[in-house]
């Protein structure tokens, strides 16, 4: 199945079409091109985590409710998976590769859930503090559009509210962090800041790494026990890693402040970019993108505007 992704300007430049095709033809005509393709079964148009929370973050409900309605029905209710699942599997996969060793094949379309919750995580009741029946598991995969267009439109409002401040603060942080460590590497040349910031997701992942190893059968147990060779390698083995090096190193050369939407459109990148057929995006990002060679890499169409979109991409 060809996979398009949709950042969202385009979805609202999708639903703007839907909304008034006189005031709007060139977004309706480009909604028409997107449904036409699923109809004739060539395209799937998964939503990401993104779009979840830039939909949720609408204050306006009519607004909310229309877009999310147009999302929920052209995605199927379909979402990509969330980091720490991606992570996972292409990291287990790798390894597993590298020493020879025996494991299970995934799925056609792994990273997709048909749960729209787990675009943030995977499920389980650890994970997420709470139980959740299977009848309700059941209900939310047979009915994947009506109940994620429920939850972004109907969903309870102080919840919305509250998820949206807490996203926003934990951005603050983070942005925080990134502005500091561009502060101390400022001076260093593009190829040790490269290296450096590799190592530090493989550091910042490090347990995770030993443990996954050790499902796998390898005899594990601190950093010492992984080669020099390895820990070089996997920032450039693992797609979500490589995507996430080669965008913040490169958005680090600009010169404006990094925000809260960079921060948004890298999570993207790093879990759709991968799999994606097609992908359209902002130009800042896409530009980012196309210098470090990721649409080529992975095989993956990158594209500025939904209007660029037609059959002959898939």
């Amino acid at each position: 199945m060809r996979i398009l992704y949709l950042d969202q300007n385009a979805w609202v430049a999708l639903a703007r079409g839907a909304w008034d095709k006189a005031e709007y033809p060139r977004e309706h005509a480009a909604l028409a091109t997107v449904v036409a393709l699923i109809e004739d079964r060539a395209i799937i148009t998964p939503l990401s985590f993104t779009n979840l929370y830039e939909t949720a973050k609408i204050n306006d409900p009519v607004r909310r409710a229309h877009l999310a309605r147009v999302q929920a029905v052209i995605s199927g209710g379909h979402v990509f998976r969330g980091r720490r699942r991606i992570f996972a599997e292409t990291l287990a996969d790798s390894l597993a590769k590298r020493f020879s060793l025996e494991r299970e094949a995934l799925a056609d379309e792994w990273f997709l859930s048909s749960l729209w919750f787990e675009a943030a995580a995977d499920y389980s009741a650890a994970t997420y503090g709470l139980e959740i029946s299977a009848r309700v598991l059941d209900h939310v995969r047979a009915n994947p559009i009506k109940t994620l267009f429920e939850h972004l439109a109907y969903g309870d409002e102080a919840v919305r509210v509250e998820a949206v401040r807490r996203y926003s603060m934990g951005s603050a942080g983070l942005v925080a962090q990134l502005e500091a460590r561009r502060a101390i590497v400022a001076g260093e040349t593009f190829a040790v800041r490269r290296r450096a910031y590799g190592a530090r997701l493989i550091l910042d992942e490090i347990d995770f790494i030993l443990a996954t190893a050790r499902r796998l059968g390898l005899a594990w147990q601190n950093v010492h026990d992984i080669s020099s060779s390895l820990m070089r390698s996997l920032p450039s083995d693992i797609p979500v890693l490589n995507v996430e090096r080669e965008l913040v190193i490169r958005l680090e050369d600009q010169t404006r402040k990094i925000s809260e939407n960079d921060l948004r459109d890298v999570a993207a990148f790093t879990t759709v970019l991968p799999f994606a057929t097609v992908m359209v995006a902002e130009k800042p990002f896409v530009n980012l993108a196309r210098q470090a060679r990721l649409g080529t890499l992975y095989e993956t169409t990158l594209l500025t505007s939904v209007f660029e979109l037609s059959s002959d991409l898939f």
